[in-house]
C-alpha cells in the first residue's frame, strides 16, 4: 500500500497542530493557578498530576484499542474536541475539584494521541522508513510547540492568562482539520499494529505476555525513571520564575519553551538519522542531560539564565521523542503489539510523571525549590545508571520469537 502525498502532508500538519493539545497546556496551567488563582504548590502538583494518574489507568487499554480499531483518525478527532472542552472548563470554573475533574478528563483523552499518531505513521510508511518519518513528525511537532509558545507568551503578557486557554481551543479545532487531510485508505492497519511486513496478519496478546520479555520490562522501567525525574522540572521552573517576576512570568515560561522546542526541531531530525546506526547510545545522551539541568535549576534564580538552561531540555527531549518510539517499534516488530506496548510504556511514563509532580510539589512546599530540584537530580542519576547497564540495543533485535507464543489470527473481520 503506497502512501499518497496528501497523507504524508497530512502527517506534517497533524504533527504541527498537535502542539500542546495532547498535554492540555499543563505547564501554563501550573503558572496560571499559582499567579492568578493563588493556589498552593501542593494543590497545583495534585492537579498537574491528575492527567498522568488517569493515563496510567487508560493508556494500556487505549493502546489495545488502537491495535484493534480502524477508526484511528476518528479517535484523534474526538480527543481533540474533548481537550477543547476541558480548556474551556479551566477558565469558566475556579474551584479545586472542577479543575481537577477537567484535568482527569484530559488524562482520559490525551492517552490516544502519541500511540495513535505513531500507529498511523507506521501504517502509512512501514518499518524501513519509520526512523526518518518519526524524526520529521517530531520536528514538525516541536516547530508547532515553538510557535504556540510564542503566541501563548504574548497572550499571557498583553491580553490575559485566560486567553492562552482560548488559543488552545483554537489549536484543537485546527488539529481536527489537519486529521481530515490524512486518507484512511492509505493506512495499512496490520502494519500499524506491528506487523513485520505489509499485509502480514498478526495476533494480539496481553500485557503479561509483553512484560514476560526482560528487554521490554527493563526498557519500560527506564522510561518511567526518566519521567520521574523530568516530569515536574519545567512546571517547577515556571513557578520559580513567576515568584521572581510575576508580571512577566508567561513571557519567561514561553521563552523557555521556545528555546527548547526550537532546539528540538533540529535535534529530532538528527535523532532520526543517527538512529539508523543504533538507538541506545543516542537516547543515553538524553539521560545524561537530566541531572545537569536539575542541578542548575536548583542553584540559579535569575529568570534569564533559567530560560537559557532550557537549551539542554531541547536536546534531551528531542532525542527522547524520536528514539523512544523507535525502540518501542523495535521491541514489538512482528508481534502485532506495537500500540499495546506503547500503551504499557506510556502508562508507566504517566504514572512516573504524576508521581514526579506530587513528590516535587510536596518537597518544594516543605523544603523549598533547591531541595526539590536536588531530589529530581538524584532520581535522574539513578535512571541513567539503570538505562546504561540494563537496557539493550534494540535495533535489529528479535523480540517476536521471545514473546509470541500464540496462534496467529487477524485483528479485524474479513
Amino acid at each position: 500500500m503506497g502512501a499518497t502525498p496528501r497523507s504524508l502532508k497530512g502527517l506534517d500538519w497533524v504533527s504541527l497542530m498537535m502542539a500542546d493539545v495532547r498535554d492540555g497546556v499543563g505547564v501554563y496551567l501550573s503558572v496560571y493557578l499559582l499567579t492568578v488563582r493563588d493556589w498552593r504548590p501542593d494543590e497545583i502538583g495534585i492537579v498537574i498530576a491528575a492527567p498522568g494518574i488517569v493515563g496510567v489507568l487508560v493508556q494500556t487499554p487505549a493502546g489495545a484499542l488502537i491495535d484493534r480499531t480502524k477508526r484511528k483518525l476518528l479517535l484523534l478527532i474526538v480527543a481533540s474536541i474533548v481537550i477543547a472542552l476541558c480548556c474551556l472548563a479551566v477558565v469558566l470554573t475556579s474551584g479545586f475539584y472542577p479543575i481537577l475533574l477537567s484535568q482527569a478528563v484530559v488524562g482520559l483523552t490525551q492517552s490516544v494521541y502519541a500511540p495513535c499518531v505513531a500507529a498511523v505513521t507506521l501504517g502509512i510508511v512501514g518499518h524501513a522508513a519509520l526512523p526518518k518519518r518519526i524524526g520529521r513528525n517530531e520536528s514538525y511537532n516541536h516547530l508547532g510547540n515553538m510557535l504556540a509558545a510564542i503566541i501563548a507568551g504574548l497572550l499571557g503578557r498583553y491580553v490575559s492568562y485566560e486567553a492562552i486557554f482560548y488559543f488552545s481551543i483554537l489549536q484543537c479545532l485546527m488539529l481536527v482539520a489537519a486529521v481530515l487531510v490524512v486518507r484512511e485508505q492509505d493506512i495499512d492497519h496490520e502494519l500499524a499494529r506491528g506487523a513485520a511486513t505489509e499485509g502480514q496478519v498478526t495476533d494480539t496478546a496481553g500485557v503479561k505476555t509483553l512484560l514476560s520479555n526482560r528487554n521490554i520490562l527493563v526498557f519500560t522501567i527506564a522510561m518511567a525513571l526518566f519521567h520521574l525525574a523530568n516530569g515536574a522540572m519545567l512546571p517547577l521552573v515556571g513557578q520559580k520564575m513567576s515568584l521572581v517576576d510575576k508580571q512577566n512570568s508567561s513571557l519567561y515560561l514561553s521563552a523557555a519553551i521556545i528555546i527548547a522546542q526550537g532546539v528540538m526541531v533540529f535535534v529530532a531530525k538528527y535523532a532520526g538519522n543517527a538512529a539508523e546506526q543504533g538507538r541506545k547510545k543516542v537516547l543515553f545522551m538524553a539521560f545524561l542531560l537530566l541531572p545537569v539541568r536539575a542541578v542548575l535549576f536548583a542553584f540559579i534564580a535569575n529568570p534569564y539564565v533559567l530560560t537559557a538552561i532550557q537549551l539542554l531540555d531541547g536536546i534531551g527531549a528531542g532525542l527522547f521523542g524520536v528514539i523512544s518510539i523507535l525502540m518501542i517499534a523495535d521491541l514489538s516488530k512482528g508481534t502485532g503489539r506495537f500500540n499495546l506496548l506503547q500503551g504499557v510504556v506510556y502508562s508507566a511514563i504517566g504514572l512516573a510523571a504524576a508521581l514526579s509532580s506530587i513528590l516535587a510539589g510536596y518537597v518544594v512546599d516543605r523544603f523549598g525549590y533547591a531541595v526539590g530540584f536536588g531530589t529530581l537530580a538524584g532520581i535522574s542519576v539513578l535512571g541513567a545508571l539503570f538505562y546504561f547497564f540494563l537496557v539493550p540495543e534494540t535495533k535489529d533485535i528479535d523480540v517476536a520469537a521471545e514473546t509470541v507464543g500464540v496462534p496467529m489470527k487477524p485483528a479485524y473481520p474479513a
